[in-house]
């Protein structure tokens, strides 16, 4: 599975299921399968700049954080196309972690003390209409919706 991405279509073609590794490779592939899943939707570059953003800030966390060990990990999501949101939903069996519970990050004073990163919580939470976080089973599971307007 490892820089694997594997997808497929439910129903109406409206929501899309994919499995990757926990490796820079998946997410890649998995970012092109998004962006062409949501082409025939109508969706405005502002829309896939938002969903792009959550997406590689949600599962590059997971990616980077989530897994203690260097051992391949699924991690599954769904894109679903509804009349008002994009819905995005993530499932690992990482580390639990609560993006809800993370404390905002501390805005640097001066371009001269910004350092990168420390910021993608944030942006997600920003463009997001909504955010959910559960922990069922020994998975984490986050929801996150995108309005389309």
């Amino acid at each position: 599975m490892a820089g694997a991405a594997s997808h497929s279509e439910a129903g109406d073609g409206a929501q899309l299921l994919l499995t990757l590794a926990n490796d820079r490779e998946g997410f890649d592939q998995t970012r092109l399968a998004v962006l062409r899943h949501l082409a025939p939707h109508g969706a405005s570059q502002q829309l896939l700049f938002k969903v792009e953003l959550i997406l590689e800030e949600t599962l590059m966390n997971v990616i980077w954080h989530a897994f203690p060990d260097d051992e391949v990990h699924p991690i599954t999501m769904s894109v679903q196309v509804e009349p008002d949101d994009i819905v995005m939903h993530f499932e690992d069996d990482g580390l639990a972690f609560d993006p809800l519970l993370a404390p905002a990050p501390k805005l640097p004073t001066s371009i001269e003390k910004a350092v990168p990163g420390g910021l993608g919580l944030m942006l997600v939470r920003k463009y997001a209409r909504s955010v959910a976080y559960e922990r069922n089973a020994g998975r984490n599971c986050l929801t996150v919706r995108v309005a389309r307007t």
